[in-house]
């Protein structure tokens, strides 16, 4: 008889309840009609009632006949509300609805809640991790530690089943995909596909839900491999613009100094001809080694150092990898020309203390020497 069998079944928060239920719907004689006339008597136990209500929602969930479970659950939650597995069912609930955000955190909320409540039961442990699978394939950007969580339940309901239950091992590939473990997702849903059994009345569904699973892994996979390869193309493509646009500057700083010193020579005396095109290919040089220091290369700035061009009358141009050239008079403020790159290439401190000291000469009316800043933008 229905009742007695009904009666015989464990309590809910017995890891063995899911398994004997699905046992007794496995029998010809549960059918859904027998499930609801049981649920419908009032002399029977409150016990009884439940587990038939848990029989008849199992049997709709794996039909997906999510319709039906969410009227039952909205039915009978004033009278099975405080049963532990209730939480389990209105995580069902929430996931089944659309997609939303809301309806997603919802069960969010009730998946954890049911956990804690029935943390033994490998079937709570598995809808947790099925939920944050969903969560996480719907909003790429979510929690990644959620994500480990997910993988956790599954494994721990794996165990506590002895890997019997191909859906948690399809569970697992989907999880294992998210994460980028891809070897892993392929053996899962694999063991899934081999291990579901052909005889079945959901055989046909679960088929087709592991080989999408499976489209998805090789999908995500050769996704993530376009990816890699579209960084690296980019990025010496970059390399390349950056080595052109260089040439170009330095063409355009050869063009420059032909040009300035054919004007120079042609008019001028070899004596101050010399220093001008001294001036200028100092100038020139400095135009191009500031625009290769603030080009689109970033490791050009790992390489850049201090230059220092000579100048007419004494001075010095000091090209610093700071994208800044600093004209100054070399034994004005130091005591040698080490001793100036020293201090330049001390830091923002020491530079500092260059510029104080000259304020200070000035202040007592000593020569000036000449210090001058450029910043290339």
């Amino acid at each position: 008889m229905l009742v007695a069998r009904l009666a015989a079944l464990p309590p809910e928060t017995d890891p063995s309840y899911g398994i004997r239920a699905r046992a007794l719907l496995a029998d010809p004689a549960t059918t859904d009609e027998a499930l609801g006339a049981v649920l419908a008597d009032l002399s029977n136990l409150e016990q009884i009632r439940f587990h038939a209500f848990y029989c008849l929602q199992t049997r709709a969930w794996r039909r997906r006949d999510h319709r039906a479970h969410r009227a039952n659950v909205d039915r009978y939650q004033s009278e099975f509300g405080s049963h532990p597995m209730f939480f389990f069912m209105q995580a069902e609930y929430y996931s089944s609805l659309d997609g939303e955000p809301a309806n997603r955190q919802a069960a969010l909320t009730f998946a954890p809640e049911a956990v804690r409540r029935l943390s033994s039961i490998p079937g709570v442990l598995h809808l947790a991790a099925s939920v944050i699978a969903d969560h996480h394939e719907a909003d790429a950007d979510a929690d990644p530690r959620l994500l480990l969580e997910g993988e956790r339940l599954v494994r721990q309901a794996i165990a506590l089943s002895n890997g019997t239950y191909p859906r948690y091992h399809a569970t697992h590939a989907r999880i294992a995909t998210l994460r980028g473990a891809y070897g892993a997702a392929r053996a899962s849903i694999g063991r899934a596909i081999e291990e579901e059994d052909s005889s079945g009345a959901e055989y046909a569904l679960r088929i087709g839900d592991y080989q999408l699973i499976r489209a998805r892994i090789l999908h995500a996979q050769q996704a993530e491999t376009l990816r890699a390869g579209q960084s690296e193309a980019t990025a010496e493509l970059r390399r390349i613009r950056a080595q052109i646009l260089e040439i170009m500057g330095l063409l355009a700083a050869v063009i420059a100094f032909i040009t300035t010193a054919a004007n120079i020579t042609a008019g001028q005396p070899p004596g101050p001809a010399a220093g001008l095109l001294t001036t200028a290919g100092g100038v020139t040089l400095l135009v191009f080694w500031g625009s290769w220091i603030l080009g689109d290369v970033p490791e050009a700035a790992r390489h850049a150092r201090c230059l220092s061009v000579p100048l007419a009358g004494g001075e010095e141009v000091l090209v610093c990898s700071d994208g800044f050239a600093r004209l100054v008079e070399p034994f004005g403020l130091v005591d040698g020309y080490a001793a100036l790159l020293r201090a330049v290439r001390g830091g923002a401190g020491a530079a500092g203390d260059l510029v104080e000291r000259k304020n200070h000469r000035r202040h007592r009316s000593d020569p000036a020497p000449t210090v001058a800043a450029w910043r290339f933008i």
